[in-house]
């Protein structure tokens, strides 16, 4: 137990050093799920890509409540249906379902690929507002918001930096 204690003070005195270090130092914390969500450039991608995808989505979801009914239709004919009819009903719906994955799939990846390439489009602006709030805050080191468990409000930069990506051309 003693040998343990030892050990506890000199992590302790070999790391005041350090933590006098990360004392002076201007810490800053982003959020850069809400910088993309909240900023002008993100609302009119998001708003854009609605539009896009719509045709797809409501395709989505006629089939889901198409298959809903027929499901609920099973149910109910389900005791007066012969073998063979019973059989006929489960394989339309099982061929529902498959198309219904398959355009579930298809939607998710090209929205995906969508996103990406917008993404590609935002990261310099995004990170040219960063640097100029970094530059005016003098900050020493800015931390994803994921990474802390606690953040106090007064070092969370993200709103600073949605204001200055909104105020870009």
């Amino acid at each position: 137990m003693l040998k343990s204690i030892r050990l506890a003070i000199l992590a302790l005195i070999m790391l005041a050093p350090f933590a006098s270090a990360v004392e002076a130092a201007q810490v800053g914390v982003l959020n850069q799920a809400a910088v993309l969500s909240e900023s002008n450039a993100g609302k009119r991608y998001a708003k854009a890509s609605e539009a896009k995808f719509k045709p797809q989505i409501d395709s989505i979801e006629k089939l889901r409540t198409e298959l809903r009914t027929m499901e609920e239709k099973l149910r109910k004919d389900g005791q007066t249906l012969s073998e063979e009819q019973l059989k006929i009903r489960q394989l339309e719906m099982r061929r529902k379902v498959e198309d219904l994955q398959l355009k579930d799939r298809q939607l998710r990846v090209e929205k995906s690929e969508a996103d990406n390439v917008e993404m590609q489009k935002l990261i310099p602006m995004v990170q040219s507002a960063i640097d100029q709030v970094v530059k005016a805050k003098k900050l020493d080191l800015v931390l994803d918001r994921q990474a802390a468990i606690y953040v106090s409000p007064s070092i969370d930069i993200t709103r600073d930096v949605v204001d200055t990506l909104n105020q870009m051309k």
